[in-house]
């Protein structure tokens, strides 16, 4: 947590100065209102760009438990959970195409677009802002299963082969059989389908920066 205060005084910094400061007197409470009205831009933002990061993860989840290897977890130190290998290989991948395509540079160049469209203490939710946060979750989770797809169908015909085998030959253990076999499946079908998962992922991240300025039309 320490790196994510340190980053977060080091853009202040570097933005300190850009804007004049709020004319909020000596009155704490218009200081407190001021400074909440930051948190809420911060928070709006924040929130779109995690949204993301959460759909790949929610589509790794998906991919772990019908393919088995929701059993095998590891600590994330950046969440301070469990997950599962293959929500880890797809977080870190997410991670390199947003950087790839410089989406830390798009996320810094909206901290600055809102300081000049929407003056310090000046921030106001307007009606429209819930119904387009509710609508923009809603598309990434459809992007989410576009990322599973391909892994998924792909199990499902394996599980209804495995079922006609079991009906077949009584006497062959599908389940530990078979097991093995979905894990195997699933690490290969998932290596294929990586040039599909990366257009879909990259694409949202390029979508971002629109994402972000319609946010701060909500809230100016």
């Amino acid at each position: 947590m320490g790196y994510k205060a340190g980053l977060s005084l080091l853009v202040a910094f570097l933005l300190y100065g850009t804007v004049p400061a709020p004319q909020v007197g000596s009155d704490p409470y218009l200081l407190l209102l001021a400074v909440l009205r930051e948190v809420l831009i911060g928070v709006s933002i924040g929130f779109m760009v995690r949204t993301i990061f959460a759909m790949v993860t929610a589509s790794g989840e998906v991919i772990a438990m019908q393919s088995g290897l929701s059993f095998s977890r590891a600590v994330d130190p950046a969440m301070a959970s469990q997950v599962t290998i293959v929500e880890q290989f797809l977080n870190i991948f997410t991670i390199l195409i947003f950087f790839c395509i410089d989406g830390h540079h798009t996320v810094l160049r909206s901290i600055s677009v809102t300081l000049r469209e929407i003056p310090p203490g000046t921030a106001a939710a307007k009606a429209a802002l819930f119904p387009y946060m509710i609508g923009m979750t809603g598309k990434l989770f459809s992007a989410a299963l576009k990322i599973c797809a391909p892994v998924i169908v792909t199990l499902f015909l394996v599980e209804l082969a495995l079922g006609l085998l079991c009906r077949m030959i009584p006497q062959v253990n599908v389940f530990v059989e078979g097991a093995s076999m979905k894990i195997l499946i699933t690490m290969g079908m998932l290596a294929f389908s990586l040039n599909i998962i990366a257009p879909v992922i990259s694409g949202l991240f390029k979508d971002m920066d629109g994402e972000i300025m319609h946010i701060i039309r909500c809230l100016g």
